[in-house]
């Protein structure tokens, strides 16, 4: 039984209310007097030099206020041309189609369209490598990019590869970052094998999915200081990245996010810097709302990936060697998780001998950012194909097989670190009982084709520094203060955590939204890390301003704070109730012109957290029809380590959303480009979500291993249940079909095609 009052209690989110009721404002509800409405015009070339643009026909336009281009961008000190982040617009060359070529801002969205027709650009079209393994090619045409590869944002969502040390490839431009890991010695590995496996996998890229579109107003004052309102993972990080673009300090920028319709790694400041130069020469609110066809054709995507992997493995179940190369489309601009797929290949599994190599390479396709664990499917769909075929291979059952191999605490990692605590085979343990029902189900007669898998994998995540106040109000509430974003409900975690250290009710609790003016400085709501590297902030707050009240309390009711107890609205001697005094009375004695005390103002600051990785694990039951080969999802329960749930309902919740992501990847999910760079499905309703009709209700199991130094034992949450379905998924296709499909998604026709090799 849990010793917390608070803590570990599924409590409904503090914002659902005016969530369902639609009083929530997000990016595109938001409105300004005299607001105009900004678009951009993409370029209509993966690959061209831009000799010539136009705009005075669209600047004439009756109702236009602003048309920029490249250089309407300052170019600040710390500007890069080979960011995506600064390069907002295309500057001699587009590298991408889609990419910003001009922008202007008109007093409606009907001038505005009228206004893009208008601009006329002269193109040179170039040679553009759409394949990354093309591109690798020293005859390959050479896509631009200045100065070193960009790892600022990655490195946000995960600490696990900050560090390491990247190499450089002389033999080809495009390739802008490079890995080599080695352990062990993997040709005596493959010697010892009595069973060699070997493959290659494809992951395309795919679209994090968020329902809201990138939105973004932009509002620049007298005094030259600007004020963005976002749809934003993190307000820190868009004024960072807008001060170094434009060449702003960070007092001359405020910004305020909005509510966020999803993210998913994916919602950073990739338009903020255009939108804010549209409004500056405007001199008028500009608001620029990405449509879905802009979002799937020109916003950052998750990358594709072509994995090789040779694992060898003894008749006894011993894995005795890893070997892989990873190849990884990082788009127009780099930035992709390729260090990191290259760890996960390694990661979960104990082998002496392991070399992997990894290559990011630059594609004339858009640039890719993260997406909830970045990497992390690529990765799984790739080792946890391979791990199912070795131990199918030697007759071994695949959890067995998986148990026997996981990696624990001490584990050496591809990467040359060791594991700390893990709860990789506690895990992997508690879904025994569902991989022994997908068994018997199994064995069900029916006239569908049945098979089932099961996968695992985790994600290090990120563990920013965090700060939080705690302040008394005057009706008695508690009202904490940080400044993170709440993207996934981590604003009733956190209420939970200082109701905890205070001693009252959640009820009493107020989390505010605060911005970089009013706010303290936060990490982003990125890399898993809200709760886990906020929590101590906000648990130390929170503790701080009890020790204030119970002080005071206790010299205003002349006893010691020891033996008095805080309860929701009052603080009371413990073995004398009736002697009390309201919290709304200590307000009164701590504020006014006749206050007796100090302000209760608690303060809270954490230094980044420990790693606290998380693993998870699924079974995944589908079945197959033989005269299509379409797959259909039949089971699926996922289990993760949590280390203690801080609000279970909450918890499971992202477990379930990180399950049906990985599900739509391995099945339906890919962003398809023609030979010129075009995206062919930019909508809806060509590129295929997950939808409540093709899945089960998907079980959870949180399994409790404590590690790392997380508020009340929490560890990161939110994105390791991504991971593993996309194995299990192609581990259950396989097992239902008898032959394997390496080449993501599992659409019929790839069904087919395996059934058709397998002879």
């Amino acid at each position: 039984m849990s010793e917390h009052q608070i803590v570990g209690k599924p409590l409904p989110r503090v914002d659902a209310r005016e969530k369902v009721t639609g009083q929530a404002i997000y990016g595109a509800d938001f409105r300004l007097p005299g607001m105009l409405v900004g678009r951009f015009l993409g370029s209509a070339y993966a690959h061209a030099e831009i000799r010539r643009i136009d705009t005075s026909r669209a600047e004439a336009l009756p109702g236009v206020y602003a048309v920029v281009t490249a250089a309407d961008l300052p170019r600040g000190e710390h500007y890069d041309a080979g960011s995506r982040a600064h390069a907002v617009f295309a500057g001699d060359r587009a590298l991408f189609v889609g990419q910003p070529v001009a922008a202007v801002a008109a007093e409606d969205l009907a001038t505005a369209q009228e206004a893009l027709r208008l601009i006329e650009i002269e193109y040179n079209p170039l040679p553009a490598v759409l394949d990354p393994v093309q591109a690798m090619d020293p005859s390959s045409p050479v896509i631009q990019h200045e100065g070193p590869a960009d790892r600022s944002e990655m490195d946000v969502h995960t600490q696990q590869a900050a560090d390491v040390k990247t190499l450089e490839d002389n033999e080809n431009d495009n390739v802008v970052n490079k890995v080599d890991f080695e352990q062990g010695d993997v040709a005596r590995g493959f010697a010892e094998a009595d069973v060699i496996v070997e493959h290659t996998y494809r992951v395309p890229m795919v679209h994090q999915g968020y329902v809201e579109p990138h939105s973004q107003t932009a509002l620049w004052d007298s005094s030259g200081r600007v004020t963005i309102w976002i749809s934003t993972q993190g307000i820190f990080d868009v004024r960072e990245r807008l001060a170094e673009t434009l060449g702003l300090s960070a007092s001359q920028i405020r910004v305020i996010s909005t509510e966020i319709g999803g993210g998913f790694g994916g919602k950073m400041a990739l338009f903020a810097p255009l939108v804010a130069v549209l409004a500056r020469k405007a001199k008028r609110p500009v608001q620029l709302v990405l449509s879905r066809h802009e979002e799937l054709q020109a916003s950052n995507p998750a990358p594709l990936s072509v994995v090789h992997l040779k694992t060898g493995v003894k008749r006894d179940g011993t894995i005795t060697a890893i070997q892989g190369k990873a190849v990884v489309d990082t788009g127009a601009y780099s930035g992709a998780p390729m260090t990191v797929i290259c760890i996960m290949l390694g990661q979960a599994y104990k082998c002496a001998n392991v070399r992997i190599e990894g290559y990011e390479v630059l594609t004339n396709k858009p640039s890719v950012t993260a997406y909830r664990a970045p990497g992390g499917p690529n990765a799984a769909f790739s080792i946890e194909s391979q791990v199912d075929e070795m131990a199918r291979a030697i007759g071994m059952d695949p959890l067995e097989f998986r148990l026997r191999n996981a990696a624990e605490e001490g584990t050496m990692q591809p990467h040359g670190r060791a594991h700390r605590r893990i709860g990789l085979k506690e895990t992997l343990a508690a879904l025994r009982p569902a991989w022994e029902d997908a068994k018997r189900w199994k064995q069900e007669p029916g006239d569908q084709w049945r098979g089932i898998g099961v996968a695992c994998g985790g994600w290090e995540g990120g563990r920013g520094p965090g700060v939080a106040f705690m302040v008394l109000d005057e009706d008695g509430m508690f009202r904490l203060v940080c400044g993170v974003v709440d993207l996934t409900g981590s604003h009733t975690s956190l209420a939970q955590i200082a109701a905890e250290a205070l001693g009252v009710s959640p009820a009493r609790v107020r989390v505010v939204k605060s911005d970089t003016d009013t706010g303290p400085w936060a990490p982003m709501s990125a890399g898993s890390q809200t709760t886990y590297g906020m929590g101590p902030a906000v648990q130390e707050a929170a503790a701080d301003a009890r020790r204030q009240l119970l002080r005071y309390a206790a010299a205003y009711l002349k006893t010691r704070a020891g033996k008095l107890t805080l309860a929701d609205d009052q603080i009371y001697v413990t073995d004398k109730p009736e002697k009390h005094v309201t919290l709304k009375k200590m307000y009164d004695l701590a504020n006014g012109w006749s206050a007796r005390f100090k302000p209760i103002l608690g303060r809270g600051t954490a230094p980044r957290r420990q790693p606290a990785p998380s693993f998870a694990a699924c079974v995944a039951a589908v079945e197959v029809d033989p005269e299509t080969g379409k797959a259909s999802i039949r089971r699926l329960v996922a289990a993760q380590d949590v280390g203690q749930a801080i609000n279970p309902l909450s918890v499971e919740g992202q477990i379930q959303g990180g399950t049906v992501q990985s599900v739509g990847i391995a099945l339906w999910e890919e962003l398809a480009f023609d030979e010129q760079g075009t995206v062919r499905n930019p909508n809806l309703l060509d590129y295929r979500k997950a939808t409540a009709a093709d899945l089960p209700f998907i079980q959870t199991v949180l399994v409790n291993v404590p590690a790392g130094d997380g508020a009340y034992g929490a560890k990161i949450v939110g994105e390791p249940s991504i991971v593993p379905p996309v194995g299990a998924v192609a581990n259950a296709v396989a097992d239902a079909i008898g032959a394997r499909v390496y080449d993501l998604p599992i659409m019929p026709e790839r069904v087919w095609r395996a059934l058709a090799a397998r002879g």
